[in-house]
């Protein structure tokens, strides 16, 4: 009872946020972490490392809060539920670096009229997306902690949480990539099935 309670609750938000938060496009969140307006490795200040490792963090979090109660299958709703507890995880251990406590770090804000085919999606048909999504996402910010931010982090109270982030983001690419090819595994596996239906049929009487 609890729990589909919870459930309502979660559909009730995401209708509401869907829009913005399925704006975010397949390599934002690595955007946000590879800011083209950024200064050149190695002149990047820790603060301004910070404000962008919090602005991908919510912004994987909102995605998979919103994502999670449109999901049907176990293993990608499991991926969703763990992007989002980790991210919040890793928020907490980044907030206390922020200028102020966090408080003047800006969550990210997404064009409503961006990626907005997410949002229109449901089934298996928005769970490759999603999954796909998250494969590109997670590879692009895992390439930016190694090009930049890692080598520009001057406290070691920073280096340190950015490793844990770097470890956090890769087991999530790696299970994210494991449900991408059993889901595209399954997919030929239920096409080539149909076409053999296809076939007896149009032998028949």
């Amino acid at each position: 009872m609890e729990r589909t309670k919870k459930n309502d609750v979660w559909t009730g938000k995401a209708r509401g946020i869907a829009l913005a938060v399925f704006s975010l496009t397949a390599g934002f969140a690595g955007r946000v972490l590879a800011d083209p307006t950024a200064p050149a490795a190695g002149a990047i200040d820790d603060a301004h490392i910070v404000g962008r490792v919090l602005a991908m963090n919510r912004a994987e979090e909102r995605t998979a809060s919103a994502v999670k109660p449109k999901l049907v299958s176990a293993a990608v709703w499991q991926l969703a539920d763990r992007i989002e507890s980790d991210q919040a995880d890793l928020d907490r251990q980044f907030l206390p670096l922020a200028p102020g406590g966090g408080e003047s770090i800006e969550d990210a804000v997404a064009n409503p009229q961006v990626g907005t085919d997410l949002a229109n999606l449901s089934g298996a048909a928005l769970e490759k997306a999603y999954v796909d999504r998250e494969v590109d996402s997670h590879r692009a910010m895992l390439a930016s902690l190694d090009r930049e931010l890692i080598p520009s982090a001057s406290s070691p109270a920073l280096r340190e949480r950015l490793a844990n982030l770097r470890a956090s983001l890769a087991a999530q690419l790696q299970q994210a990539q494991n449900v991408q090819q059993a889901e595209s595994f399954l997919r030929t596996v239920q096409g080539e099935r149909a076409e053999i239906s296809r076939e007896i049929s149009n032998d028949g009487p």
